[in-house]
């Protein structure tokens, strides 16, 4: 008997959610990350499977090419990993391809399941698939939905990254990188979930769910092998347990992998957990700072304040690792004032990689819904968005059209501003 064709796919930008909320600046070409998830879940499909991985968001494919390939593959089970802001190109894909199954994960059916369903999957299936996804094809493909919950991450295999081809994701150069990590940085995770529940955030996993160090040791090794320049670890929040973080450092300099890495994590000002992973050879943490006010902080459910800030810089800078700091303006008690001294504020701490955006309601997040029950929205946007996905669909905004053009011009200065205090910013 001819084995079943599975295609897991990536959903592509086209028609994507317009977003007011990064710099196009910050949106380089030149980046692309694997999509770990969907590996993830093909590792764990048996053999007698034949299984194709479509990333069509990395290889830039249009709606139409993207549908060619899935038609031309002929799957038998089509499977959609989907993020909100692509749900048009996924109502697109489930409306105008052939394949008998089609199903849909990802972040955008924590919520949506139901109407997904209702526009045209056969399945869908909520939080992790790695276990359920299986069970599910050994039980005939039954219709409906299915909670994968939390899978324990040490019990899976590494993600089926053999599925892909390295050569769609090398970096090539260009004069606005951010910084230079050579020409292939593979991402991994180390662990999943972040029990912080800052206001403009739509992490929906709250439960820290992480791999064991030797399980982070294997996934390393793997990556080095597979010619990676640099690793980045793509955590929510790397660094929130400090035995762990010391565990896997010294284990890093034991096994003598030698690699530019990275890693998401939080504010950190255990000078020990600076030290372990400096030793390691961490380059950098891409940490959401957020705001230099403690008001604001305060308003965003932040768990640091800005003594714990410049704490954390000063180890950075002590120990050699550089901080991408993630910042943003546009919140309520902002002064202009602040928004004046904020560039000179950040280079008086020491960080080299800023990184701005602007506060709007994402999808699914806590200052979305307090906009909402507030009644400054006058009807669910995003609601009405998921139940009926429309191409190039605009973030809704409360700010006045002359004051969100006033903030967007703010950030495009603060972007000039350290392209001409140090250009070093974007190559080292």
């Amino acid at each position: 008997m001819k084995a079943k064709k599975i295609l897991l796919a990536v959903m592509p930008y086209e028609g994507e959610v317009q977003d007011r909320v990064t710099a196009k600046f910050y949106k380089n070409s030149a980046v692309k990350y694997m999509p770990l998830g969907v590996l993830s879940v093909a590792a764990c499909i048996p053999e007698q499977y034949e299984i194709k991985i479509l990333d069509a968001a990395s290889l830039g494919l249009t709606l139409e090419e993207t549908i060619t390939v899935i038609e031309d593959f002929a799957p038998d089970i089509l499977g959609l990993s989907v993020v909100t802001y692509r749900a048009w190109a996924m109502v697109e894909i489930l409306n105008r391809t052939s394949a008998p199954i089609k199903i849909v994960g990802g972040p955008h059916t924590t919520k949506s399941h139901a109407i997904i369903l209702q526009q045209g999957a056969h399945a869908v299936f909520v939080d992790d698939a790695e276990i359920i996804f299986p069970k599910w094809l050994e039980d005939g493909c039954p219709p409906g939905v299915f909670f994968g919950g939390q899978v324990d991450m040490d019990t899976i295999p590494l993600p089926a990254r053999h599925l892909l081809d390295l050569e769609d994701y090398r970096i090539e150069q260009n004069d606005d990188l951010l910084f230079n990590v050579g020409s292939l940085r593979l991402p991994m995770f180390s662990s999943k979930g972040c029990p912080y529940g800052c206001i403009y955030c739509d992490v929906q996993q709250k439960t820290f769910n992480f791999k064991s160090v030797d399980k982070c040791i294997a996934e390393f090794s793997e990556l080095i092998k597979m010619g990676a320049t640099s690793i980045h670890i793509l955590d929510d929040a790397f660094n929130i347990n400090k035995a762990r973080v010391s565990a896997l450092s010294e284990a890093i300099v034991q096994n003598n992998l030698t690699v530019d890495w990275s890693a998401r994590g939080t504010v950190e000002i255990r000078e020990q957990v600076i030290a372990d992973l400096a030793a390691a050879g961490c380059k950098r943490l891409h940490v959401g700072i957020e705001s230099l006010d403690d008001d604001i902080l305060i308003y965003f459910k932040k768990a640091c304040r800005l003594k714990h800030i410049e704490q954390f810089c000063e180890l950075c800078n002590k120990y050699g690792i550089d901080v991408l700091g993630y910042f943003i303006i546009g919140a309520p008690g902002e002064t202009e004032e602040y928004l004046r001294t904020l560039p000179q504020r950040i280079d008086n701490l020491g960080i080299r990689l800023p990184y701005f955006n602007l506060l709007s309601p994402l999808a699914e997040t806590p200052y979305y819904e307090e906009l909402l029950h507030s009644g400054q929205f006058d009807r669910d946007h995003w609601g009405d968005f998921c139940k009926n996905p429309v191409r190039d669909f605009i973030i809704p905004e409360v700010r006045s059209v002359d004051n969100e053009g006033k903030l967007q011009a703010t950030i495009d200065d603060y972007v000039n501003y350290f392209k001409r205090k140090d250009m070093s910013f974007f190559v080292s």
